[in-house]
């Protein structure tokens, strides 16, 4: 039996358009593109942090994780000048916290994998979130997850204890398998965690870009139209033709919590 490829969450192969949900959906007018939603974590990202009803047509947003507490605490500028534009200075707050901007080239690790064209790891210029791995589960990586190369993170965390127990150095260090395991499990911590995001590049075959769909629903026996409390953004969409049914997966991270979950 042929052993398995296993990728970085950057490198898991993009489905087809035709089996991507954003590809067969009409996407929010207020950011239609991958393009344009780069543009607007820039520019206007008030467009996705603020409540809006979404245009009646559309089914969904492209929209970003930002795991910081809310309300917002906008700290004001010292010694504002008399004619400051309020909201202007506020874009600015939230586009600076926004991932947006490129890894720096210093100490990024090239990814090696058989993915034609690998996502884009954007990351915050203002945030600095301090991301620490809790738990992953080794037996839903072998059942759900088997090509998600994670690194070095399960030597990490050791065998898990009722004793609360931390792995010693001797541990920590057998389980580095050198800087591109602890590079890929870095990698996978700052995505799930919600520190980075994955986007495609501008000339990509399938433009991606994390996305939520949109829903509506009855409230005490009326029809309440659009909620929007809590709807889990869409991450990361992989899919692996290694199977007779060619399956397609989405990793999923809520809004409201900082979990993670799969769903096929």
């Amino acid at each position: 039996m042929a052993s398995l490829t296993r990728y970085p969450i950057s490198a898991l192969p993009l489905p087809p358009p035709s089996k991507l949900l954003i590809h067969n959906l009409t996407p929010d007018p207020a950011t239609p593109s991958v393009s344009t939603f780069k543009y607007t974590l820039m520019n206007n990202p008030s467009v996705q942090r603020r409540s809006r009803i979404t245009a009646p047509q559309s089914h969904f947003s492209h929209v970003s994780p930002f795991p910081l507490p809310f309300p917002y605490e906008i700290e004001p500028p010292e010694n504002p000048p008399d004619d400051l534009d309020k909201e202007e200075y506020v874009e600015q707050w939230l586009a600076t916290r926004e991932s947006s901007n490129p890894k720096p080239e210093e100490g990024r690790r090239q990814t090696e994998s058989d993915a034609d064209e690998p996502l884009q790891m954007l990351y915050p210029s203002g945030r600095d979130s301090d991301m620490v791995l809790l738990g992953l589960s080794e037996t839903a990586l072998r059942d759900c997850l088997p090509h998600l190369d994670v690194g070095d993170a399960l030597g990490i965390l050791g065998t898990p204890s009722l004793l609360g127990g931390q792995p010693d150095l001797q541990q920590e260090q057998q389980a580095d398998g050198g800087g591109k395991a602890v590079a890929t499990r870095q990698e996978l911590i700052d995505i799930l965690g919600g520190h980075a995001m994955l986007v495609s590049g501008d000339d990509a075959d399938v433009p991606f870009a994390p996305w939520s769909l949109r829903y509506s629903g009855h409230q005490f026996g009326l029809w309440a139209g659009q909620l929007g409390d809590g709807r889990a953004i869409s991450i990361r969409t992989f899919c692996l033709f290694v199977y007779s049914r060619s399956p397609c997966a989405s990793l999923n991270t809520s809004r409201r919590r900082d979990t993670s979950s799969f769903r096929s």
